[in-house]
């Protein structure tokens, strides 16, 4: 079985190539998303409950919970992600739990003689490499469009996506470490043509 793996930065369409990519390949595929898995994790009691002994209380949502999360993203983006060391411990309980997933998932594929799994993992490179892949996919965008895609489509003031950027690896040192760079700064024309052109060329080598 191979493991491809769909990485970049925010904002740069990632969900796109995945939701192409699905329309292309066809059957006896197996697709794994990290941004699933940290979203499940959130409306997990016992998960929660190790952020709350490392943040304390303020990382939970005061109120209704928002699609049954139970912790607040608006306070880790302003209170955690701007200092590495509080970064870091929040990567050292989150990055773990997504690779146990992401394996589970391995493994699952493995004994259903799957051919292939796609999985989509934001923070590849910032995990640290650890995820074995055949092939890595990074979608790219220029920084102005991240900016202002992550303040249109996600209501976020420019403060905001500068932090949100800023805990990441720079788009261009991921770039220089992938298979195949899918760039993604015109529109959804363009980018079906450059993912219809890497299928089409991975059927045929």
């Amino acid at each position: 079985m191979k493991t491809w793996i769909i990485t970049g930065g925010a904002a740069c369409g990632k969900s796109n190539v995945t939701s192409l990519l699905r329309d292309l390949l066809g059957m006896n595929v197996a697709w794994f998303s990290a941004d699933q898995i940290v979203k499940l994790a959130f409306k997990d009691s016992g998960f929660v409950a190790l952020l709350e002994a490392t943040f304390g209380e303020q990382i939970l949502i005061s109120g209704p919970a928002t699609g049954g999360e139970l912790v607040d993203r608006r306070w880790i983006r302003e209170h955690v992600l701007p200092f590495a060391e509080l970064r870091l411990q929040l990567e050292g309980i989150i990055h773990p739990h997504v690779l146990t997933a992401l394996a589970d998932e391995q493994k699952t594929a493995l004994e259903a003689q799957i051919n292939l799994l796609v999985a989509e993992v934001p923070l590849h490179y910032e995990i640290g490499g650890t995820v074995l892949a055949d092939l890595v996919i990074v979608v790219a965008a220029s920084q102005s469009v991240q900016v202002r895609r992550m303040m249109e489509n996600r209501g976020l003031d420019e403060h905001a996506v500068q932090t949100f950027l800023n805990a990441q690896w720079p788009i261009e040192a991921k770039a220089e470490r992938a298979d195949v760079v899918i760039w993604n700064d015109g529109d959804i024309s363009a980018l079906k043509a450059q993912v219809l052109a890497l299928t089409g060329h991975i059927r045929t080598t």
